[in-house]
């Protein structure tokens, strides 16, 4: 009951928060019906700041917030890359795989498979997906959305590809292409 009216409130907040700023929402198809997967996080804004700036967020690891002009190129990153660079592509409805480094290998093989065999975004023809370690994270494993989180100590296949479904293409803005930073 606490879950579903903390996300009845949150979705209040957001949808108030959009009326106010005068954008027209979240682009993309409309989300499928069912049961939301994943847990709606507090949008923290979506503005830039200087490339290289300190930036503390909210809620750990972020799903929205302060981010650097410049976004990261959809692929997998063997070393982590700053939370500036891949929150940006959350903001141009991208999907962000995120594991700790020591997670344990069984959950981080689990996600990755999940990531390599993620269906192409049919709006952008790729996935519109990337996977970067963050030693920053609470849990071992999480996949991130614009203002939605799925984390675990482990994360289903199905689950992953649910929340993607769910939640990619729905940001404040739309852009498929990958950025300038490799």
């Amino acid at each position: 009951m606490r879950a579903r009216v903390h996300y009845l409130l949150t979705t209040a907040v957001a949808i108030a928060l959009t009326a106010c700023s005068g954008s027209s929402g979240p682009s993309g198809p409309e989300p499928p019906t069912g049961a939301p997967v994943g847990t709606a996080v507090l949008n923290e804004g979506w503005v830039h700041v200087a490339e290289g700036s300190a930036i503390t967020y909210h809620h750990n690891p972020p799903a929205s917030g302060p981010h650097y002009p410049v976004w990261l190129r959809y692929e997998e990153y063997a070393t982590a890359q700053a939370r500036g660079y891949w929150v940006h592509n959350l903001e141009h409805g991208g999907i962000v795989f995120l594991y700790r480094p020591d997670a344990p290998a069984a959950a981080v093989n689990a996600l990755r498979n999940t990531f390599r065999t993620l269906p192409n975004d049919p709006q952008c023809g790729h996935p519109r997906a990337l996977m970067t370690p963050d030693p920053l994270m609470p849990r071992p494993v999480a996949v991130a959305a614009a203002d939605w989180l799925l984390e675990g100590e482990t994360l289903a296949g199905q689950a992953i590809l649910d929340f993607v479904s769910q939640h990619r293409n729905r940001a404040p803005e739309n852009i498929c292409e990958g950025g300038d930073r490799p």
